[in-house]
């Protein structure tokens, strides 16, 4: 039987079209990792979980990048040396982590898109002239809870509340006296009988214990610690000032209410950075820093430390316990059923 001529004819054909056919050209490399820097004027809890946010973000969307850390410590030489150092670093993006570290940035990189996050008020900081945008190189996500939120919060923890002191302190006091002036402002806006805010101002720590006499003298119904890393850290000497008093210590800041205060209205901080992260890619996939508006959070957690209370024999309010996001207690179990 004859061998049909279309499969020796095959080979023939298949030659053809190989001869005429493009030649593949190899897969084009990966492109170069984003070198993101990342600048802290000191090491607050607060800036430490948003930075651990934006990581997370940035993992999850799949960008290929590195990061250059550079801390100060609280010393405006370092910071100087570390901007020098990611200025010669030809970083595609800074972050800025609170709100010491974004106005120094501010200052100083003004080549390079700076993305600022864990600041609590940037335009009463000075750190943006409006919530609407820059108009410069910078943008980036505020910490930022409306006055109104901590307000009802403070007010759930302690009925009738009539003076509330705030402690700040000068040494760190930027964001505390951003919190003092939005809060003051949304207090005068109120009916009467208005609610009253006592400042107290300590220098450092050692002067806490004066300042919170000042609060006491003053007849406050509750002492407010705000984002201020001086006061928060020293939680325990504003407990011992108060001496018999039994004034419960309300507070903003993550740190405060772990560290002993009784009723914190916080931000969530790992959800702010993934959102700083969004901020971020937009800038780097090419949107000017100057038009994006600082991005802030509408919601606020309600932590409440049940030891503190416990230990100061408080009985909390029932709608503030069932209001509440986190619940602090060595002793409660946990969802496994350990302690």
């Amino acid at each position: 039987m004859p061998w049909p001529r279309w499969r020796a004819f095959v080979p023939c054909c298949l030659c053809v079209a190989l001869a005429h056919a493009p030649a593949q050209a190899p897969p084009a490399p990966p492109p170069p990792p984003n070198s993101l820097g990342v600048f802290f004027w000191h090491d607050s809890p607060n800036d430490l979980t948003t930075y651990a946010g934006i990581q997370q973000g940035l993992r999850q969307a799949g960008l290929p990048h590195t990061f250059l850390e550079h801390r100060a410590d609280s010393d405006p030489q370092k910071a100087k040396a570390a901007f020098a150092a990611l200025q010669q670093a030809r970083c595609d993006l800074v972050f800025a982590m609170g709100t010491q570290s974004a106005l120094l940035a501010r200052d100083a990189l003004q080549d390079v898109p700076v993305v600022f996050a864990a600041v609590s008020d940037p335009v009463a900081s000075k750190v943006v002239p409006g919530w609407s945008g820059s108009g410069t190189n910078v943008c980036g996500g505020s910490n930022w809870i409306p006055p109104q939120n901590v307000l009802d919060v403070f007010r759930l923890a302690v009925p009738g509340l009539t003076r509330l002191g705030m402690l700040r302190s000068e040494a760190s006091g930027v964001v505390s006296a951003a919190e003092a002036a939005t809060m003051q402002a949304h207090l005068a806006t109120l009916p009467a009988p208005r609610i009253q805010l006592r400042e107290a101002v300590a220098k450092d720590e050692h002067g806490i214990a004066a300042a919170v006499a000042q609060l006491l003298d003053a007849k406050v119904d509750a002492i407010w610690i705000p984002i201020d890393i001086t006061i928060y850290q020293h939680v325990d000497a504003v407990r011992r000032a108060r001496g018999t008093s039994r004034v419960p210590i309300l507070t903003t800041a993550l740190s405060g209410v772990r560290n002993g205060a009784l009723v914190g209205a916080i931000v969530d901080y790992p959800l702010h950075g993934r959102r700083v992260a969004a901020l971020a890619l937009e800038v780097l996939r090419g949107k000017d820093p100057g038009t994006l508006p600082v991005d802030r959070l509408r919601s606020t957690l309600v932590t409440v430390n049940l030891a503190a209370a416990r230990a100061e024999g408080l009985e909390l309010p029932l709608s503030l316990l069932a209001l509440a996001d986190e619940l602090i207690d060595p002793d409660l179990p946990t969802p496994d059923g350990k302690r």
